[in-house]
């Protein structure tokens, strides 16, 4: 591998918080992508052209930015309230997110500045985000994300993962997706996850002989991305959307449930299943893919007193969340409670300036969605559109298990239009309505949609997904055809087998 490139990787991964801390005297083996020969490093584009890709594009955007600055600025000087703009807003923000047309966070910023110009609603709601648990829970977790890199702890794991993952390729495929799937109980950030993971495969594919563009490694790449985002969908704390609809939960009053009773709930088939299925559906895609052979045996240096102590706080941070229903303290706060150590200055889990390695634009935009789900609730568009899709599900009505599996469709449906972030922040301030019109309690109404938002038709619905396509994670062709079959295979095997678990739960 060129040192350049070698050099640029790193970098970048450290740049986000989840690189490994830099050390002149030795090369890092573990978070380097594969070399491209007779090709220049990709570049990154930038967040605003991740999908939609043109000048005229971001054009467009700043002119509709402009117009609804112009109507704001109209309505507060009238000193009118007109459902017409909140409704603007709103949509124009969830296209930018759906879109990534301009980064997220820049999205967020609009919306907020667009509600207090043209007093949408007040800032204690469209700021809500900011105060709510969510944004904190994504706080917490970059702040973990960046001490696994700098203390070394994530090179250490990888080369974990090279121990074990070798064999038949099927077993390979397993030990990837579980090995990603752990990292989601240790590593609440999805995007955090992905920027440690992307690097880790690639070095592993490439010591495994997978070279880049083979079927091998596209394999090993889905299996470990793939396997650290969809069951993690099952766990409170470990994706954008779970934390949203927490917030959401928190700000209209609604109640959030506790990690582990989301985890009882939504793990054993969202979580567990979703891993099963996925390991089966690439164990069957790439089986014609050699085994892998067992990497030579090199005892791994031992542990730095730095790495010892973010593994007792990791371990007495899970436990904690484990036990959240004992002694009653939130996963936010737990999480939080983690990043103080982290940030708390001598203990070495850092660098010297701390907060450089902490990504916020998520925090950012995590406390956008929830601030945008708020002024949907605040400004009657919750109740408009409660009354359009009552119509819907009235008539199910008396049919808990028909009403549940139409509300998740109905959260399956919104998904590729405003993307599974946006799922939450539409369908919770509504929830009442729903539970109203079909009969079911507001906690089942809320948490139908988690079965919906993770079923995922196109990796654009998941900003973690779409990142890891545009820095070469994940290979574009493979990657859309396996998100849609999991979706497919989901709706068809793990629906019924969540409404089964709900029944046996007792709560349908």
């Amino acid at each position: 591998m060129p040192p350049d490139r070698n050099v640029d990787c790193v970098l970048a991964c450290h740049m986000h918080g989840f690189g490994p801390r830099w050390r002149p005297n030795r090369a890092p083996q573990f978070l380097a992508f594969s070399p491209r020969p007779q090709r220049p490093a990709p570049v990154v584009p930038h967040p605003g052209r991740l999908v939609m890709g043109g000048t005229w594009r971001t054009l467009v955007a700043a002119g509709v930015v402009a117009a609804l600055m112009v109507a704001a600025a109209v309505q507060h000087l009238s000193g009118t309230h007109s459902l017409w703009l909140a409704f603007f807003v709103v949509l124009a923000t969830v296209l930018m997110w759906a879109t990534r047309i301009v980064p997220e966070y820049l999205a967020a910023f609009v919306f907020c500045v667009v509600c207090a110009i043209g007093l949408v609603a007040p800032p204690s709601v469209f700021m809500s985000g900011f105060t709510g648990a969510a944004a904190w829970l994504v706080f917490s977790g970059s702040v973990i994300g960046a001490s696994l890199g700098h203390t070394g702890l994530a090179d250490r794991l990888g080369a974990k993962l090279a121990a074990v993952a070798n064999g038949s390729f099927p077993a390979v495929i397993a030990r990837v997706a579980v090995f990603g799937t752990g990292l989601a109980f240790l590593m609440p950030s999805g995007m955090g996850r992905i920027f440690l993971l992307a690097p880790l495969l690639a070095a592993f594919a490439q010591r495994a002989g997978l070279p880049k563009g083979s079927r091998g490694r596209a394999g090993v790449m889905l299996a470990g991305l793939y396997g650290t985002f969809f069951p993690a969908m099952g766990i409170l704390p470990a994706n954008v959307p779970n934390n949203v609809l927490a917030g959401l939960l928190e700000t209209t009053g609604l109640g959030v449930p506790t990690f582990s009773d989301y985890l009882l709930v939504h793990f054993p088939v969202i979580g567990l299943g979703k891993l099963a299925l996925l390991i089966g559906l690439l164990a069957v895609t790439f089986r014609d893919v050699r085994p892998v052979p067992a990497p030579e045996a090199e005892p791994p240096p031992p542990m730095t007193v730095s790495e010892k102590r973010l593994a007792v706080l990791l371990a007495a941070t899970i436990g904690l969340w484990l036990t959240d229903s004992l002694h009653g303290v939130s996963a936010t706060w737990v999480g939080m409670a983690a990043a103080v150590v982290c940030l708390w200055p001598g203990t070495g889990l850092l660098p010297a300036n701390p907060m450089k390695s902490v990504a916020f634009e998520p925090i950012v935009y995590v406390a956008g969605v929830v601030g945008l789900g708020a002024v949907v609730g605040y400004t009657g568009l919750g109740t408009r559109l409660g009354e359009l899709l009552t119509g819907v599900v009235s008539p199910l009505a008396g049919h808990p298990v028909a009403a549940y599996v139409g509300l998740a469709a109905i959260a399956a449906g919104l998904g590729p239009i405003v993307t599974a972030v946006g799922v939450p922040a539409i369908l919770t301030p509504i929830a009442p309505v729903l539970a109203t019109a079909t009969g079911l309690p507001v906690s089942t109404v809320t948490m139908s949609q988690v079965l919906g938002f993770s079923t995922i038709f196109l990796p654009y619905q998941a900003p973690p997904l779409a990142v890891a396509l545009q820095i070469g994670a994940l290979p574009p062709r493979e990657a859309v055809t396996s998100c849609i079959q999991l979706a497919v295979l989901t709706i068809l095997l793990l629906w019924p087998l969540d409404v089964m678990w709900w029944l046996v739960l007792g709560r349908l």
